[in-house]
């Protein structure tokens, strides 16, 4: 453990990064790069958060994951996803120099910018119909329905962005819209005062329409499929995947399935272009 913590530090001296991400169960790699770094934002990704509190500075977050570092080469999968979901919930940016630190069996240290990872490649899967900021106010969002769920219980949801007039032409209600009556102001995704009602309003049964300004429009609403139809999703996956190809591929809007089990998926023209496991 010596070893990684002396060459963390050493990295951190030698790269100059903006944020250190760590994926770790040891309380001991933890503590000392904690320690020893004042300026750089940490976050660190952990099963066993430490009880005490000797990680106080203003600097460190800790973040509790579900899952222990995967034993082999699997583990760097999980990294993956840890970066993956902190660039969609803003905890790092694209104008960010990541040094990313996995301590499990397999111990590694990567740096790496931003700009180079698949967050910047999906800005430009939606350039000209939503920006990247809505869709990260949604994946805030998504993130808080997968930790938190409904009463306790797992729960998902289905997000439909955009090209309102053709949604709503080809969805129709499973209850009465509880958005009609509300303004604009009161429930802009970009107001994170919102964000416990509008996940309220995603897990209702069917679909939340939401405008390319953040504007909730319409909740509880369900996708007229054709009997036609030839869309195809990966096995396994379920109606919300279904219903978010079949209108992405009939109308120009972008939609975004939560599942109960922690992946979040954005569809484009009636296919995945972005996964990310939040858990």
């Amino acid at each position: 453990m010596t070893e990684i913590i002396e060459s963390v530090l050493k990295a951190k001296d030698e790269v100059k990064p903006t944020s250190i991400l760590i994926f770790t169960e040891s309380r001991t790699l933890m503590e000392k790069v904690s320690d020893n770094v004042d300026r750089v934002p940490i976050t660190i990704f952990t099963p066993k958060p430490p009880y005490s509190s000797f990680i106080n500075r203003k600097n460190v977050h800790i973040r509790h994951v579900n899952n222990s570092p995967a034993v082999g080469i699997e583990v760097l999968d999980q990294a993956k996803n840890i970066v993956l979901s902190c660039a969609a919930e803003g905890l790092v940016d694209e104008d960010d120099e990541v040094l990313l630190v996995v301590s499990a069996d397999i111990q590694t240290i990567l740096y790496f910018d931003m700009k180079e990872l698949g967050i910047v490649n999906l800005r430009d899967e939606i350039e000209g119909r939503i920006d990247l900021e809505l869709l990260e106010y949604l994946f805030n969002i998504g993130t808080k329905i997968v930790r938190e769920g409904k009463e306790g219980f797992p729960a998902g949801a289905l997000f439909i962005i955009g090209d309102m007039n053709n949604v709503l032409n080809k969805t129709t209600e499973s209850v009465k819209n509880p958005l009609e009556d509300r303004t604009g102001a009161r429930k802009n995704i970009k107001d994170k005062e919102n964000w416990n009602t509008i996940k309220e309003f995603a897990m209702l049964d069917g679909a939340l329409v939401i405008d390319k300004y953040g504007n909730p429009i319409a909740a509880g609403r369900y996708v007229m499929f054709r009997t036609d139809s030839n869309v195809r999703i990966e096995d396994g996956l379920g109606g919300r995947h279904f219903a978010a190809s079949y209108i992405t591929l009939r109308t120009d809007a972008i939609a975004m399935v939560v599942s109960s089990e922690g992946i979040i998926r954005i569809y484009k023209d009636g296919g995945k272009i972005y996964e990310v496991d939040v858990l």
